[in-house]
């Protein structure tokens, strides 16, 4: 699995719709354990409007915040982000 972090260039949005979107994410991985993100987004899409709270971002805004979540929670669940552990298994 490869994370791509590329920079937001959409305006921000200063209210807690984004870290919702994070969390979200991480707590996917935990709902959805070992399904992978093209299983799980449709889910986690429906799930947004529930736990948006009164955010004005619609999912299309939030998307990336949680993928992008859900990739780190997924390689610390797989026990990949420990200092003494490769990211990647060997071959």
């Amino acid at each position: 699995m490869v994370i791509h972090l590329h920079p937001n260039t959409e305006p921000r949005c200063f209210d807690e719709g984004r870290t919702r979107a994070r969390i979200l994410g991480e707590e996917a991985t935990g709902i959805y354990p070992g399904a992978p993100w093209s299983t799980v987004e449709a889910q986690v899409a429906n799930e947004w409007h529930a736990v948006r709270g009164t955010s004005p971002l619609k999912w299309s805004d939030v998307r990336r915040e949680a993928h992008a979540a859900w990739q780190v929670a997924k390689l610390e669940r797989e026990g990949h982000l420990c200092d003494d552990a490769p990211v990647f298994k060997a071959a």
